[in-house]
């Protein structure tokens, strides 16, 4: 399986979204333009994983997630923000599943097996930081942080800053869980991070070191 050049392009939009959007004030029109940027990630990485899958189900399900999103930042229907977060939350482990099974059908290490490899750990962050946001939309108390007193829009924002944190085992204690089921969940996207990374380079490693291996063996 080749790539199609799609991972570097989207690791680009991905650290846009991520370093960039927090800095424009929610309630604004740039708050309107973050939300258009990331509606145009989410259909980016959709098209990125739909190249390597026979069925789109990452994109038929982004569909009514989008919908449902653009209808929560208007208000327009009650809890379309909740179910929006849902629905972020199994897209992106969609997303997640075709980035893996894309990587591991390489055989040698590219700047796309690179970016790819970079691509899916910010991927696992904004999945964990959806599921972080779906849990405190049901329930306030699951989590606590003076960073979780602001307005309602720079929610999104700040889990997500939350779960990179939480992925990389960097621990601030800025914002922490005060829930079993909260605290859980934090529990696992660490040992994730952990695994991910150790996994990753042994990998790297050895796909780098195969060709080198197999001239040995044939010289």
């Amino acid at each position: 399986m080749r790539f199609t050049r799609g991972f570097p392009r989207l690791l680009v939009a991905l650290l846009i979204y991520i370093v960039v959007s927090p800095f424009l004030p929610p309630g604004t029109m740039a708050a309107t333009a973050v939300n258009l940027w990331l509606t145009l990630v989410l259909l980016f990485a959709a098209r990125t994983a739909q190249r390597g899958e026979k069925r789109p189900f990452a994109a038929i399900w982004l569909g009514p997630a989008l919908i449902l999103y653009w209808l929560g930042v208007y208000n327009l229907v009650q809890f379309s923000r909740e179910l929006a977060l849902a629905f972020f939350v199994i897209f992106y482990a969609m997303i997640l599943v075709s980035f893996v099974r894309q990587l591991m059908a390489e055989e040698k290490v590219t700047g796309e097996v690179i970016t790819g490899s970079l691509c899916t750990y910010l991927i696992i962050g904004l999945l964990w930081g959806t599921a972080y946001n779906f849990i405190y939309a049901l329930d306030p108390n699951s989590y606590s942080g003076a960073l979780l007193e602001g307005s309602v829009e720079s929610k999104v924002h700040v889990f997500n800053y939350f779960s990179m944190v939480t992925l990389t085992s960097l621990g601030y204690g800025d914002i922490t869980p005060q829930t079993l089921g909260a605290s859980s969940l934090c529990q696992l996207e660490a040992i994730i991070g952990q695994f991910y990374t150790a996994v990753l380079v042994a990998w790297l490693v050895g796909m780098y070191g195969k060709p080198l291996r197999q001239k040995k063996s044939k010289s």
